[in-house]
């Protein structure tokens, strides 16, 4: 992964470089390799489930920006048709879409996050219209949370308390919580610490999707490690198991103007990823392999081993399934059984594994879903 190229816009157009850069840094990371430096590789086979999207007739998707899933249903946000699908978690059966352009409730403008409430509602991060914007279960609009912190912000993820973390490109406060009416309750700044003249890169950060509510954790673009944010407002940090080294960068005037950041030389960590109980999972991009990896710690950030990834740009296990999203022309996603005893491996290691989740039943294999043209719900008469 190195020499990358990345155009980096003006800089009052910083969120839309974060993720530019982040599609492409995610996009190499295909066909897991035997890493080196020191991991401990656990068995591991990924058995493909199903998928949607993807065929050269369908248009299913205009741009897959995030998705997220619980054990009922997996929701794609879509940032090319301004709306959210939700997909039967076991089969793939389309259940419905919701959103369309505009300001109005339930509306979006610029989506770049999509998070689940504890109450599994379905949560939108909008910086154009400066707020989350909250769906049912069903699809139907039933709040908003405004706040200026949304309009810089790049990731989303609620707690316990109905607040709600953000990370922003501020560097003095990396995570802003709010509460529901869109108060800030508090700012945290970037645990390592990284000079204030350096690229927006360095202080990037991906949320690590799943687990249970009474955190947020986040892993850093590049190699420094993982860190959380309770609902009791404590953060905790450990570093990734393989350091990175520091990126360079150079810089060149536009046509336009504006001034163009390349990515000259360095490598990516984290990408994403997830947790299930007290166990954290990054999937790594890093220097000592040619691909990526996912890479198990414990919740204190005690390095349990790694997985060989499956042929996905980005993806995030829950539950005993990786849900993986593709980032090319294809705009599909797939679903990923661990056929592994995740749980007796950890407990045979001497790792704790705290609770037992019943896994859902595995549908036919490689069965396709197509979606039926959409019945959205009524716009609701206030916000």
């Amino acid at each position: 992964m190195r020499n990358l190229t990345m155009l980096v816009m003006p800089s009052r157009r910083n969120v839309t470089v974060a993720v530019l850069a982040a599609a492409l840094l995610c996009s190499s990371a295909l066909h897991a390799q035997e890493p080196t430096g020191g991991r401990r590789m656990l068995a591991k086979k990924w058995v493909p489930i199903w998928r949607v999207g993807g065929s050269a007739d369908d248009t299913l998707f205009g741009w897959v920006r995030e998705h997220v899933a619980n054990d009922k249903h997996v929701y794609i946000l879509d940032a090319g048709t301004l709306q959210v699908h939700a997909f039967d978690a076991q089969n793939s059966r389309y259940a419905w879409s919701t959103g369309s352009k505009g300001s109005g409730p339930g509306q979006l403008a610029r989506p770049v996050d999509i998070a689940l409430t504890p109450q599994r509602e379905v949560g939108v991060l909008d910086p154009g219209n400066g707020r989350v914007t909250i769906f049912d279960t069903g699809g139907r609009y039933l709040r908003s949370i405004v706040t200026p912190s949304a309009s810089l912000a790049n990731t989303l993820c609620f707690l316990t308390d109905g607040s709600a973390l953000l990370s922003t490109y501020k560097y003095e406060s990396k995570l802003v919580r709010v509460n529901a009416q869109g108060k800030e309750l508090a700012k945290y700044k970037f645990p390592w610490p990284v000079n204030d003249g350096a690229n927006d890169f360095l202080h990037s950060v991906n949320i690590i999707r799943g687990g249970s509510p009474d955190r947020c954790v986040y892993g850093t673009t590049f190699g420094f490690g993982v860190f959380s944010v309770d609902v009791k407002g404590a953060l905790f940090r450990f570093p990734f198991t393989e350091e990175v080294a520091m990126p360079t960068f150079r810089r060149e005037r536009m046509s336009n103007g504006g001034t163009a950041t390349y990515l000259d030389k360095g490598d990516n960590a984290a990408l994403g990823g997830s947790r299930r109980g007290d166990t954290i999972i990054v999937h790594f991009a890093g220097s000592l392999m040619k691909s990526g990896v996912f890479d198990l710690y414990l919740q204190n950030g005690k390095y349990i081993g790694s997985w060989p990834e499956p042929p996905e740009d980005r993806a995030f296990y829950i539950n005993g399934r990786v849900y993986g999203l593709s980032t090319d022309a294809t705009q599909k996603l797939r679903v990923w059984a661990d056929t592994a005893d995740t749980t007796r491996v950890l407990t045979e290691m001497g790792f704790r594994q705290p609770r037992s989740i019943k896994r859902p039943a595995t549908p036919r294999a490689n069965t396709t879903a197509r979606r039926p043209k959409p019945v959205l719900p009524p716009p609701p008469t206030s916000r």
